[in-house]
């Protein structure tokens, strides 16, 4: 028995000597593989988020701006301006009104504001993914998002 006994912790005692040192190796070759794509996820996840709610701010602001211009040839562009401005302080990129930014009007819609019109905002930019490339295979490795906001032209609003 004693026998077995001392041959059976010579050969447990050789194999821990073989193993020391593997149990680090293999936790950072796990945390490696597994926290990695955790944190690009984690990145890509808040830059998708943080710039659909700058779209909705853009679109929300420039719909107020619009209604509350003095003449309608100035609507536009206080409603552009009022987008890029919300946008570059949400999301830090570039904005174009030409490309991004629509206004249309439903209800009567003369050439001037009047009380009741409703004006409809929409935005739509791509939004890059970090760390990729504008373009894999030919295909834009970007995350296309929308806003709309309505807008009422106010009812107590001097007739112009």
């Amino acid at each position: 028995m004693t026998r077995v006994h001392r041959w059976l912790s010579r050969r447990l005692a050789d194999d821990a000597e073989a193993e020391a040192g593997n149990a680090v190796l293999e936790f950072v070759v796990l945390a490696v593989l597994l926290l990695v794509p955790l944190v690009y996820v984690i990145l890509a996840v808040l830059r998708v988020q943080g710039a659909a709610y700058g779209i909705a701010e853009a679109a929300r602001e420039a719909g107020r701006a619009f209604v509350s211009a003095d003449t309608s040839s100035d609507a536009y562009g206080q409603a552009c301006t009022a987008a890029t401005i919300a946008m570059r302080n949400q999301t830090g990129g570039d904005f174009d009104c030409a490309s991004q930014l629509r206004i249309t009007c439903t209800g009567a819609c003369s050439s001037t504001l009047t009380p009741g019109d409703t004006i409809r905002v929409e935005i739509d930019m791509p939004v890059s993914l970090p760390m990729l490339p504008s373009s894999v295979f030919g295909n834009r490795s970007a995350i296309s998002l929308q806003s709309a906001h309505d807008e009422v032209v106010d009812e107590f609003r001097a007739r112009r």
